[in-house]
């Protein structure tokens, strides 16, 4: 059920309060910063159970069913890790009065700096075993500057400033309005004034629960409401900058005004907001595979890592796969896509929990004869939606144009036969005819790879493709989950042509000029990763997660292993 809209007066005065706290905020210390996050960790913890269980009534999921170990991964287990996360950096900017980062973690490849993030200590070998992720910098940005520039809110703060950032939150997962809050106020010394969404709203009682520190030390307030009141606390006088999680749309009615004069605007460099904006926005997500001799296990489990891409969260992810990138000559890719359409026959139906879903996927639908839709959907859900055979040539098909923000996928298969040819190609295709820069899966089975000219073209595949997160073998979201890596668009987005967004978030090392995270993991483990649609115990395991984040040590760690690895 939603809340009550926020009047305008509770705006100036939520606004009014943070402008003192901002004061605040600017004297208080690392030691005390360093205490509110061991707070923020045990009432985070302690508001989980809420949090999810509102989640699973708003979206329709079975709080006792699997399905609801996303809402533990989506919210307290990966806000609990950012909070972890920043204790450790902040601790050891305390204790050394250096970056975060030490000079043995960056190198330089053909003169940019890149960054070890993860594996960072044992529990994260354990956890996620034959998994590895890095930071690349923006071009040019050399191992000296990374060094010299992160930490900087705590090294240099009279570089960053400070100011009063109003926070529009994401409506289809818990965590990213808390984690876009920990990013502004510990890693840019920005207080916030979060305004919910309307489509999770219910989300309020919860948040202020798990954030009370925040709110008591009048850094943080939290409202709801619709676009009236989200367009008085951007316009607030007093509120220096903006940070929003949410559609293109959204945002450039809120730079270039309504329909009527926004191209006008636009076309003038006449923006109606007069203050910074930064986004996370959409992004037609491809998943990029490798042609190879894949054995009928490897085949089976990348099928369903596909099909967990599609399906986790209804769909409803910015990160959700969308387009399928394959080889027209790879002579698995029709057993792949067998593979892949009965899996999605047996992965459960989901409640349409997002305003125009049905619509969305007819529309797909519509546009693409031959489409597979499998499942048997109850009233309110939708079924899982398949095209494939899409031409790569036609670039104006909506597909490739267009984030669906639905259960659908599409496939196209690119006019090429091996991996040296499909890798050379792929990520042309990928930054040059898709939408969006956010996130990438590539999936390349190791012995299709190991010849040296073809590794090189992997690794070639990898520096070119214009995304903020690139994942390997894996879904892209683990860039986001890891909180080590930098989550938001490539850069380059300008507010005239503002793609998937402008800035970075998580970044819990705190670098300064951030290009991407990359990811990488084994092509077919022997442990199936928590967020698979598939992992019987998923539930179990995730919420055992959160306790770990929250309370790291053997005894929490044994209990999420001994769930995780019976999934």
């Amino acid at each position: 059920m939603g809340r009550s809209a926020t009047s305008g007066s509770t705006v100036d005065r939520a606004v009014s309060e943070l402008t003192l706290g901002r004061e605040r905020w600017r004297e208080t210390g690392i030691a005390e910063r360093i205490g509110l996050l061991d707070r923020l960790a045990l009432d985070t913890l302690a508001a989980a159970q809420a949090m999810v269980s509102a989640c699973c009534t708003g979206k329709g999921i079975d709080p006792d069913a699997n399905t609801a170990g996303e809402e533990w991964l989506g919210g307290p287990a990966t806000v609990l890790r950012h909070i972890r996360l920043l204790r450790e950096t902040l601790g050891r900017i305390a204790r050394t009065g250096r970056a975060p980062v030490g000079i043995r973690d960056v190198s330089e490849r053909d003169g940019t700096a890149v960054a070890r993030v993860f594996p960072g200590g044992l529990s994260d070998r354990l956890a996620l075993a034959g998994f590895q992720a890095e930071v690349w910098m923006e071009e040019g940005v050399c191992a000296e500057e990374t060094l010299a520039t992160a930490g900087r809110a705590y090294l240099a703060p009279d570089e960053i400033g400070d100011g009063l950032c109003a926070v529009l939150g994401a409506g289809n997962v818990s965590g990213i309005g808390m984690q876009d809050v920990l990013t502004k106020l510990f890693q840019e010394n920005r207080v916030c004034a979060l305004k919910l969404n309307p489509v999770n709203d219910y989300l309020e009682e919860s948040y202020r629960r798990a954030f009370a520190a925040l709110i008591e030390a009048g850094v943080l307030r939290v409202l709801c409401g619709g676009a009236q009141e989200g367009s008085a606390l951007v316009d607030h006088p007093d509120v220096t900058e903006v940070h929003m999680t949410g559609s293109g749309a959204v945002h450039d009615a809120i730079v270039w005004g309504p329909p009527d004069e926004r191209e006008a605007n636009r076309t003038a460099a006449t923006p109606v907001l007069s203050k910074p904006i930064t986004s996370e926005l959409g992004c037609v997500t491809p998943v990029l595979v490798v042609p190879g001799a894949w054995s009928p296990r490897q085949l089976r489990f990348q099928a369903w890592n596909v099909a967990s891409m599609v399906a986790n969260n209804a769909s409803f992810n910015c990160n959700a796969a969308k387009v399928l990138v394959t080889a027209r000559g790879w002579p698995q890719r029709g057993e792949f896509l067998d593979a892949l359409r009965e899996v999605l026959s047996r992965v459960p139906t989901r409640n349409a929990y997002y305003p125009g879903a049905s619509e969305r996927q007819a529309g797909f639908v519509e546009a693409h004869a031959g489409t597979v839709c499998v499942g048997d959907p109850p009233p309110g859900h939708l079924p899982w939606a398949l095209a494939t055979g899409l031409d790569p040539g036609r670039a104006d098909d909506p597909a490739f144009t267009t984030e669906a923000w639905c259960g659908v996928l599409a496939e196209t298969p690119l006019p090429v036969e091996g991996p040296l040819e499909f890798l050379e190609a792929a990520p042309r295709f990928a930054n040059d005819v898709l939408f969006g820069t956010l996130s990438c899966s590539l999936i390349a089975q190791p012995a299709s790879v190991r010849e040296p000219a073809v590794a090189q073209a992997l690794e070639r595949a990898i520096v070119d493709l214009r995304y903020g997160t690139v994942a390997l073998n894996h879904w892209a979201a683990i860039g986001y989950g890891l909180g080590v890596t930098p989550w938001g668009a490539y850069p380059g987005h300008t507010l005239e042509d503002v793609g998937s967004g402008i800035g970075m978030v998580h970044n819990t090392p705190m670098f300064a000029r951030p290009a991407k995270g990359v990811v990488r993991g084994p092509f077919a483990p022997g442990v199936k990763p928590l967020w698979a649609v598939n992992h019987r115990r998923a539930h179990r395991a995730a919420r055992a997660l959160a306790h770990f984040e929250a309370r790291p040590g053997p005894r929490t760690f044994v209990a999420l292993a001994s769930q995780a690895l019976r999934g």
